[in-house]
């Protein structure tokens, strides 16, 4: 039924309605839900004819302009649709839909920053276009932003019932590595609709990022007969039985399936070299990474991003280099081009843009890193990362600023793209100096806070020593190089004050220690956020007599801010980071840490935890 044909009755009473929701008093209001419908059918033509008059004489009101700028989307006239939407925008500046459209027609022009930037305020500003936010989660994970793009999609997500967005959300956290966060999203995608192949394996990768590892393999037994993407199973298998130190079990896995992908073989090779390196066959270990390499004419980044770090952990950096350099994919590496970091490029610039990458810990880490840069006399430093760097990062040693990388990538910071470094790839530099030389404290903890963390911590201690202690990783792999409390504590002295490191609830895991060890004080200091509070983590560290740590940011912390008696946990394997080499109790990298190894992969610290207990219970 079309307008002609109503009743006058009829006519009146969706007039009325019409005025209602456009906004606009008599026939032409209706004329406007007219052209909606027209647009929804894909009648462009009538669409245009009806909406147009209305801009003429209403050019005021929004949606005469979104109809004409949604007619151009579909013509895909990119440069007119962005005309019409910002005329619309003049209307209804807060309008989501609004923005949406002026993201597509930024789309349609290859212009992708203001692309981004229409497309994230109008996810934030409520849109449930899971179209435009598939775009916008593509589009960042090219340029290199997942972790900012997952801050503004993740209420959309939770919003929103989409199994497609929930899915594309859960596959970019994986893809940065953010295995914990990634499994809310890939459960909810299976949860909304469980049928579809892609959504029963994104369930089974999140139980095996929530370390629900017996019904990730039984629930991956099962697929392995129903599904199409076995390989994607398998890989998930293999890595749940490594987590479990099945050793044995992911070799004889491995050697005994039938992948169907070069692709997939890779990635096996990849978690058997991690197995051959955990049971100390480095040679083994080397050429399991060399087959996975040259399987396929597309080389997997993740493994060669590994095989760098495994020939970094022993010494061999300029060999490592290319394969570690490699990490990142084409698109998000050509903007950041690793010509950047060369020495003749960095000692011609006044002004060095260091980009975050990797976790806190790694972030810290490399930061040491610009004491090998050849950097020109007087350049300007400035780190790009989170806001926690902020506070942190005063006083430090290199004279480095901090820049919140969401105020940066949102385009208030004007930067000559010759000036964007990568922080990883300054291990370029490595090879070129003596191993430690970029060794030294270069962190500095606010005084009046570490100060003041001091006197509670004395008045409690009562003249027992304070101790840190953190020892557990609440990633995945991270409970390879994990134990629990209750054993570390028997590296303790006598009536020790002990103050816990980790953040989150820790009150299962103290009550077994006190069980344990009913002569230690626990403390946990509300004061201190370590996961919001970096600065406050940092002066909580230096108020401590003495710290026991796993291999996490906790060590990098104290290693940063030269601790003189912090202790650290390291794991056999490929699960020994890459900083601290194979062998020796000496720090190669910060050159202040006490380094207790681990004997092998097996879950038993008693050499590390005795060696500790010989030094501070002296």
């Amino acid at each position: 039924m079309t307008i002609q044909t109503l009743s006058r009755k009829e006519k009146r009473a969706r007039i009325a309605k019409a005025a209602k929701l456009y906004g606009i008093k008599g026939e032409e209001s209706l004329a406007l839900h007219e052209a909606y419908m027209a647009l929804g059918a894909g009648d462009i033509r009538t669409a245009l004819q009806l909406a147009h008059p209305v801009t003429r004489s209403h050019p005021g009101n929004a949606h005469g302009w979104v109809i004409l700028g949604a007619a151009a989307l579909n013509q895909r006239e990119g440069r007119t649709a962005c005309a019409f939407f910002g005329k619309a925008l003049e209307g209804a500046p807060k309008d989501p839909a609004v923005m949406g459209g002026l993201a597509k027609g930024h789309i349609l022009e290859a212009e992708v920053e203001p692309a981004v930037h229409w497309a994230e305020r109008a996810i934030r500003a409520g849109s449930d276009d899971a179209g435009l936010i598939g775009l916008y989660l593509q589009l960042m994970s090219d340029l290199g932003r997942k972790l900012s793009a997952a801050e503004v999609v993740a209420p959309a997500a939770r919003r929103l019932d989409s199994a497609a967005v929930s899915l594309a959300l859960g596959n970019m956290l994986a893809e940065a590595e953010e295995p914990g966060r990634a499994a809310e999203f890939l459960e909810r995608a299976w949860r909304l609709d469980p049928l579809p192949e892609a959504h029963r394996i994104a369930r089974l990768t999140a139980l095996l990022y929530q370390v629900r590892l017996d019904e990730c393999l039984e629930m991956g037994r099962g697929l392995l007969d129903t599904v199409g993407d076995r390989d994607a199973v398998a890989v998930v298998m293999m890595t749940a039985l490594r987590v479990q130190r099945r050793l044995d079990e992911v070799v004889s896995f491995a050697e005994g399936f039938d992948f169907a992908t070069p692709e997939g073989y890779a990635r096996s090779r990849g978690i058997v070299s991690n197995v051959l390196q955990d049971r100390a066959d480095h040679a083994g270990a080397e050429a399991a990474y060399r087959e996975a390499m040259h399987l396929t004419g597309q080389p997997v980044r993740s493994v060669q991003k590994s095989y760098g770090v495994f020939l970094y952990r022993a010494g061999s950096f300029a060999e490592g280099f290319p394969y570690f350099a490699a990490r990142f994919p084409e698109p998000q590496r050509a903007r950041l081009p690793l010509a950047n970091s060369e020495p003749g490029a960095l000692a011609q610039r006044q002004d060095l843009i260091l980009m975050a990458e990797q976790g806190i810990g790694d972030q810290i880490a490399m930061m040491a890193l610009l004491r090998l840069a050849p950097l020109a006399e007087g350049c300007r430093v400035t780190f790009v990362g989170d806001a926690r760097h902020a506070a942190l990062l005063r006083d430090n040693a290199f004279g480095m600023r901090h820049l919140d990388i969401e105020a940066f990538l949102g385009g208030s910071y004007e930067a000559d793209p010759r000036g964007l470094v990568y922080l990883g790839d300054l291990t370029r530099f490595l090879a070129d100096h003596p191993r430690g030389a970029q060794g030294g404290a270069f962190l500095v903890a606010d005084a009046k806070r570490r100060d003041h963390l001091r006197r509670q911590y004395e008045a409690r201690a009562a003249g027992a020593p304070i101790v840190g202690v953190a020892w557990a990783s609440r990633s995945l792999i991270g409970r390879l190089r994990s134990l629990e409390l209750a054993e570390l504590c028997r590296a303790l002295p006598e009536g020790a004050l002990v103050v816990n490191l980790p953040y989150g609830d820790c009150s299962a895991e103290i009550a077994a220690a006190r069980a344990a060890r009913p002569d230690l004080t626990f403390v946990t200091d509300g004061e201190v956020d370590q996961m919001a509070d970096l600065a406050g983590f940092a002066a909580q560290i230096m108020a401590l007599d003495r710290v026991v740590t796993i291999d996490n940011t906790t060590a990098h912390l104290a290693g940063a801010l030269g601790h003189p008696d912090a202790h650290m946990l390291v794991p056999a394997g490929s699960e020994c980071m890459w900083y601290w080499g194979t062998e020796g109790s000496s720090d190669p990298w910060y050159g202040t840490l006490h380094l207790h190894r681990q004997v092998a992969l097996s879950g038993n610290w008693d050499r590390p935890l005795a060696e500790i207990r010989a030094l501070t219970c002296a």
